[in-house]
């Protein structure tokens, strides 16, 4: 079967069946065999080059161009045996997504604001690689009104490139039923426009979306180099030639440690029993008096003892019991939850609704007074009877409004003692 390459350089033969069917599996597999085997079909079918102009590109050829987005949420999804692997995953994952944003950069897609922003999470990634060798926690930080106001102005983009996709989606369900050829306007868009700008939307939203994903990832790597100091997995791995490390902390059961542990803890044991104990003053507060607690202890072969009078176990209760209730609602706690109280308010507006239908119809067959207009609405205008006694109520009605002019009631002013 022979093959072309668009000016884009992507072969053309049979890769669009390919890049749906790849999507498909990234979309509902967690294999990481398939995730590996997708991933590499992805790389094969990436663009070879970047336009520097949305016009130059081949509407076929407008959705291969967010493959660097498909492969870093790919590197998101595999499997990681450790906090270790789950790093490099991520790191790969921010790699496509840089590679991905500026891509649209170069093809004039995204404004202003979205490089700054892209640029803005560079230097905090960057500041933060560089916070695991100088260990130096003041950069990449930003407050919490910052990251508010990053993450409320890319929630109104996303909105607003969603509509855009969902107005090309309504337009092109509008032509298929209309039945109007792919090169007729309608509206002034032809088939070959809308599919365009429904791309093009696509892509801007991969990237608020990859930017997203470069702002989490700030957090897991965070998180991730304190699960790596702790489970003690990190450089030393690859100096162990394969050997199980000789650290206990860095082996999941640690039974090949326990001789080693246990020597180590005699000797600690047998240090401290030789040197003077070590006396700790514990200084607290009491919750409710708010008076300093001064509790006195001795390290002694490694263990706390507490020197003085022992805790009662009425006070320890009472601090069970401060303890408890520090993290209560000071409020009434909801009785129902919101599907309960939606249903309740259906049946009642159900039961208001018949009640007001079986008055009507009782009104309407039963010969009380009513007046002109509610006969007219009821079709009742032409009975006589039903039109006199109506008469009589609109004439006895305006009497009342004579007698009784409107604001002639009591007054707030003049509420209380008129001598005065």
């Amino acid at each position: 079967m022979s093959s072309s390459t668009n000016a884009d350089g992507i072969t053309s033969s049979r890769s669009g069946n390919t890049l749906a069917a790849t999507l498909s599996i990234l979309q509902n597999s967690s294999d990481e065999t398939e995730l590996l085997a997708s991933i590499a079909t992805l790389q094969n079918l990436s663009p070879k080059r970047v336009p520097s102009c949305t016009d130059d590109m081949a509407t076929s050829s407008i959705e291969y161009h967010a493959i660097p987005f498909h492969i870093g949420r790919a590197h998101l999804k595999l499997p990681s045996s450790n906090s270790l692997r789950r790093k490099k995953n991520v790191r790969t994952a921010n790699v496509y997504f840089d590679e991905y944003l500026r891509n649209c950069t170069v093809m004039g897609l995204m404004n202003d604001d979205v490089v700054k922003e892209h640029h803005l999470l560079l230097d905090l990634l960057d500041d933060g690689n560089n916070d695991d060798n100088n260990n130096n926690s003041n950069n990449g930080k930003l407050t919490a009104g910052q990251i508010r106001e990053m993450k409320v102005a890319r929630h109104q983009r996303k909105v607003h490139v969603q509509n855009r996709i969902r107005d090309m989606e309504c337009r092109l369900k509008r032509r298929i039923r209309l039945e109007i050829q792919y090169d007729e306007e309608l509206e002034g868009w032809d088939g070959d426009g809308i599919a365009r700008e429904f791309e093009f939307a696509r892509l801007r939203l991969f990237a608020e979306e990859s930017l997203d994903e470069m702002q989490s990832s700030k957090l897991e790597l965070e998180m991730l180099d304190m699960a790596i100091r702790f489970e003690g997995v990190g450089s030393n791995d690859s100096n162990n030639n394969g050997k199980p490390p000789s650290d206990a902390r860095m082996i999941p059961n640690g039974r090949e440690a326990e001789p080693r542990q246990q020597h180590d803890n005699n000797n600690n044991n047998n240090k401290l029993s030789t040197k003077s104990s070590l006396n700790l003053t514990q200084i607290t507060q009491d919750p409710i008096s708010g008076q300093l607690n001064f509790n006195k202890q001795q390290l002694v072969n490694g263990t706390l003892q507490s020197i003085g009078l022992p805790t009662t176990s009425s006070t320890q209760i009472k601090r069970q019991q401060i303890t408890e209730g520090v993290f209560q609602p000071s409020w009434n706690l909801p009785t129902m939850s919101l599907q309960e109280l939606a249903e309740r308010e259906t049946a009642d507006a159900v039961a208001r609704s018949k009640s007001q239908r079986e008055y009507e119809a009782k009104r309407k067959e039963s010969m009380v007074p009513r007046r002109y207009e509610q006969l007219v609405r009821d079709g009742k205008e032409d009975d006589a009877h039903l039109v006199d006694a109506a008469a009589e109520l609109d004439r006895a009605w305006d009497d009342w409004k004579e007698e009784n002019p409107r604001g002639s009631g009591n007054k707030m002013g003049e509420r209380g003692d008129r001598n005065f």
